[in-house]
Order: structure tokens, then sequence, then C-alpha cells
């Protein structure tokens, strides 16, 4: 987190934070990944980084501060800790070590950009997917109105600059991938995003709800000029800049009627890094869907396995004191049947229960092989689906995803493919010196605090 002001309002919030026993950031990636901003402000005098130690945050759960802190109490449910250069090396070789369909998942990867109009940066990144010797630092999120969260441009961005770190300290091709989530049916949790208005006061903007919003996938999901009236409200609501006029005109060719949510948010990805070569992947492409049958078959033939194992890893992590995130229910499966909804599917007397329709293993297992595009799977196989299409060397996760992934190890072990490492994404607030009162930027300033996952983060003031 980076707060940075020239003007003395932020003493309350300067006062609240010296509470905080102080630390020393030790990441590289912390170390090297904030800005000077003097470029930017044209102000040249040099900032004061007062690091503290966020473990003392109330909201900061016990398992992210010692996923980074004290790895050694969690080491056995993950891969390695990221903070090791040993680590990154294991991780390589073992990723290295697995056999991928890396031409059919470049000529994928390509076929989405060029449909996309991707920048070149971007499809010169996804043609190294063809090398044997390039790995992937992979993140993601669900698609959503304008971007989503900020928490989604904090992961994309911390994804390339770890590449760029794994490719200099390592020597292997590394790309950035962004996994886009669009096979949920919450539409309800993504046609909305909030935005801060002239006023500094927070303002749910939200699209309409289109033919079928809630009878689907996010990803079949049309805009309707709806759309065009949550731009206007965005344009009226924020204060003019000079880069108000291109970021509205970006985003009515991104977010323009007719468009697919998940291409929407592709689009802008795109254009907002793609020039930084950031890879943007549409998880809803049927065309990958063939790519990755034989997990879903396994996922059947091995009906309750994944649940079983991510059940008891969460029993472990609970049983130290930390939290399981994921609970599924006991006996299903991993994997969804996408109809006009999302169906689980239940192991049951002689077959399975998809939805309340009874079927055979066998017609079931053909189904899968013969029209895999019709199977979506859960938040417990979606990482293997991932680190099956790309040479994941590392998945850069929220607090909050950091907590399921440690329950996949064995789920990893048991479709023989290496778990990568997980690095927690940045976090960053900037406070600008026009902010007038004090109670404003405090209020803004408990907002993002309230999202941030724990790192080695540094509280800037300028005075």
């Amino acid at each position: 987190m980076i707060v940075t002001s020239a003007a003395p309002f932020l003493d309350t919030a300067l006062n609240a934070l010296r509470q905080y026993q102080q630390v020393q950031s030790n990441s590289g990636l912390s170390a090297q990944a904030h800005p000077d901003t003097r470029a930017r402000t044209g102000d040249a005098v040099p900032g004061t980084r007062l690091p503290i130690d966020i473990r003392r945050l109330p909201w900061i759960r016990r398992l992210a501060a010692d996923y980074v802190f004290d790895h050694s109490r969690v080491a056995d449910f993950f891969a390695g800790n990221p903070d090791d250069p040993a680590a990154w090396r294991d991780a390589i070789a073992r990723t290295h070590g697995h056999t991928r369909p890396q031409a059919a998942v470049a000529d994928l990867v390509h076929a989405q950009q060029r449909s996309r109009g991707a920048p070149e940066a971007a499809v010169g990144a996804a043609a190294r997917l063809r090398d044997p010797q390039t790995v992937a630092v992979v993140t993601g999120q669900q698609a959503g109105l304008f971007g989503g969260p900020l928490f989604t441009l904090l992961k994309a961005l911390t994804a390339i600059r770890l590449a760029e770190q794994v490719h200099a300290e390592h020597g292997v091709p590394t790309v950035a991938v962004f996994w886009i989530d669009a096979e949920d049916h919450d539409w309800d949790e993504v046609k909305a995003c909030s935005v801060l208005d002239a006023e500094m006061r927070p303002l749910a903007i939200a699209a309409g709800d289109p033919p079928h919003a809630h009878a689907g996938p996010v990803a079949r999901v049309r805009l309707d000029e709806s759309v065009n009236a949550a731009i206007g409200a965005l344009e009226a609501a924020m204060p003019a800049t000079e880069f108000t006029p291109a970021m509205l005109e970006g985003l009515r060719r991104a977010y323009a009627p007719g468009a697919g949510m998940a291409d929407a948010f592709g689009r802008w990805l795109d254009s907002v890094l793609g020039s930084r070569g950031l890879i943007v992947f549409d998880a809803s492409d049927a065309a990958a869907k063939p790519l990755v049958s034989h997990i879903f078959a396994r996922e059947i033939e091995q009906a309750g396995r994944t649940v079983r194992l991510a059940s008891e890893a969460g029993a472990a992590l609970e049983s130290r004191g930390y939290h399981a995130q994921a609970t599924p229910q006991e006996g299903s499966l991993a994997l969804f049947h996408m109809n006009a909804g999302r169906q689980p599917i239940r192991p049951h007397v002689g077959g399975f229960l998809v939805g309340e329709r009874s079927e055979s293993s066998a017609v079931l297992l053909e189904r899968v092989r013969t029209s895999p595009e019709d199977f979506s799977p859960s938040v417990l196989l979606r990482p293997i689906v991932q680190d099956t299409l790309f040479p994941t060397v590392c998945y850069v996760a929220g607090p909050n995803e950091l907590g399921y992934l440690g329950q996949l190890r064995r789920v990893y072990e048991a479709f023989s493919t290496p778990m990568p490492l997980i690095q927690q994404r940045a976090t960053s607030l900037r406070l600008r010196k026009r902010m007038a009162f004090e109670s404003r930027i405090v209020a803004v300033a408990r907002c993002w605090m309230s999202g941030i996952g724990v790192e080695k983060a540094s509280y800037t003031r300028r005075s």
C-alpha cells in the first residue's frame, strides 16, 4: 500500500498507522514494484517510506499473514515459498518437465487476440507460448463491468512485474497471463462497479439486465443499451482530468451494446495492459474445452476424490487455527454441467445426477469426451484446468484465494499436474494532494485498506 500526499491532511491517518510495528520490505518484487511518483506529479520533493507490519491489522487473516511472514508454518499446504530463490528454480524445473498442448494453446490464444484486436506486444508474448522453455505467471478474475474491482488491475500488474522479474533472475522466457473466469451465473455480482465521485464519495454504477442475464453463465450475456447509460453515469460522476476522454473512449469501444461481457472485459484489459505484454485468456472459450476434456473425464472416473482431498486439507488447516475457504458438499464432483443453468453433478446409484436428471457413468463420460464445452470446472478444479493449459510457474492470488489454494496440493498430485508457487498480489493506495479534507482522505484510506492483501507494504507521506 502506498499513500502519498503533499499536504498535512494525513496527520490522523499517519498517527494511526504509527502504532504498527515497522518491518523491512525484503521481497524483491515488493521492493522494486513501487514507481517513483515524482515523474508523474512534477514534484521534486523525495518521499519518505514507512514500512509497517500489517499482520496487526484486524482484517488480515492468519493464513495470509503466516504465508508471508512465517511460511514454515504453512509450507506443507503449498508448493514452495516465493521468497526462496530455490523454490523458483524447482518450480521452473517442474513446469518444464510437464507435457502440455503448447501449440494448440498458442493457436487458441492467438485466435482470441485476433478477434479482440489485441496489441502487438500481447500478441508477441502469446507467440512465446510455443517455446517449451516458456513459463507463465498467471492471475485471474471474473469478468466485470469496466474492469471490475481495483484489485483486478493490481493482480494483473503484479503478474506482469513478476514475469519480468522471473525472466531477469532465472533466464527463462516468461509471460504474464490473465485468466478471465466468465462461467459463473451471478450477473448481479459483475454488472456493477464502485467509483469515487468528484466529492470523493463511493458511488455504485451498474448496467441493466439484458435478456436471459440471470439464466446462464456471464460469458453468454450480451450487453444491451443500458451499458451506454452506465458509461454516461460514470462520466457524470467522475472528476474530469486530462485522462478522462481517452478512458471513456476506450470503455465505449470495449463495453458496446451487443458485446459479450467476457469479451468486453478482455478488450478493456487488452487496451489497458496489452502494451505491457499481458496475455488475456477467456476461459469460457468452447475451443479450449477439448484440450482439458481428459481432466473432466478423470473427475468423473474418480468421483468425489477432489472434494475429499480438498476437505481433508481444509480440516487440517482448521486444526492449526486457520480457516478453510472452500467447504464443498461431501461426495459431489468439482465439475458442473452447463445447460440453462450451472447444474451440479453428484454420484447416484448406478451413475450420476446431473441437476435432477439421472445418467449412467458411461453416458456422462461419453458426453464429456464428445461435448466438453458443456462442462465447467468448479473452483477446486479450475486451477488444475488452468495449469494443464498454461506452463504456470506462479499464480498471483488475493488473500481469500490463498485459503482455497492451500486446500489443493494433493488435488494437484491426484491429477499429476505440478502445483505452482503462489504470490500474493500487490496492493496500492494513492491519495492525491488535491483531496481537500482530511476526513475524506481517511475514509478513502480505510475503504482501500479494508481490501488489501498481507504483504510487506509501505506507507509514504510527502512533506
